[in-house]
Parts: C-alpha cells; structure tokens; sequence
C-alpha cells in the first residue's frame, strides 16, 4: 500500500520528492549537441538495472544541470529541449531494460553549472514515507 501511494504522489505532484542523501551511482556522457550516450555509458545503466531490482525502498532520480541564462531565447529553447531529450533517453532504455523502480526526473536551471550528462542518484523514501504517515495538523 504505501508502494502505491508514494507511486501516485510521485505521479501526480501532490509531494515534492527529497533527495537530501542521495547516493550517486554515476553519470550519462554526451557529445556536444547529441542525446545519443555511448556503450560505455550502456553498461553502467545495465548495471544499475540488476544492482536496484530488489531495492524497494527507494527511486531513481535523473538530474541535469543547465545554465538557462546562456544564449539567446532561440538557443534556451534547443538547449531544454535538449535536455529533456537526453532525460527521456535515459529512461526509455532503462524502461526497455525493465527497472521497476519508480524514476524521478529533474532539470535544474538556476544554476551555473552547465555540462552535458545526466547524473543518476539513488533515493531513498524513508524521509517521504514518514511525511505521508505523519497527518499535519489541518487533519
């Protein structure tokens, strides 16, 4: 039940997800103006698929960091686009791998780090899952 109700959370935006003591189990490389990763970068997903297959308590969090003040708005705009590509790559071949963990994504653009991977955390729920079991005083 709470699997279920910390996926639909997730789902629906009703919660922010914490990731305050994430661990990293690494990051995507890409080529400058490319969403594609390489094989190298291949393998090191296939591992994180059979490390977190019977780790329930916890998600996959995909972070890209950009530097949206940067170029033109012609050029912010390919620049997100950019990203959220190179994201959704991450996750269709994670998807096609079959992980069964849920996968939060996140883009971070107020920051100045700009580069060109996606970097992969671990997640644990505990701190969620004693936000939702604890009512707030309104209730």
């Amino acid at each position: 039940m709470r699997a279920l109700i910390l996926g639909l959370l997730l789902f629906t935006g009703a919660t922010q997800a914490t990731c305050d003591k994430s661990v990293l189990l690494g990051n995507v490389d890409y080529a400058k103006n490319s969403s594609y990763f390489s094989s190298r970068d291949s393998l090191q997903l296939d591992k994180i698929v059979a490390d977190n297959s019977d780790n329930s308590s916890g998600y996959l969090l995909l972070e890209f960091n950009m530097d949206k003040s940067i170029g033109d708005e012609e050029l912010q705009k390919y620049n997100m686009w950019l990203a959220n590509r190179r994201i959704e790559r991450v996750k269709e071949y994670l998807t096609a791998a079959h992980f069964s963990r849920p996968i939060v994504t996140r883009i971070r653009t107020a920051t100045h780090k700009d580069n060109r991977e996606v970097s992969l955390h671990w997640c644990n729920n505990q701190q969620m899952m004693a936000t939702i079991e604890k009512p707030s005083a309104a209730e």
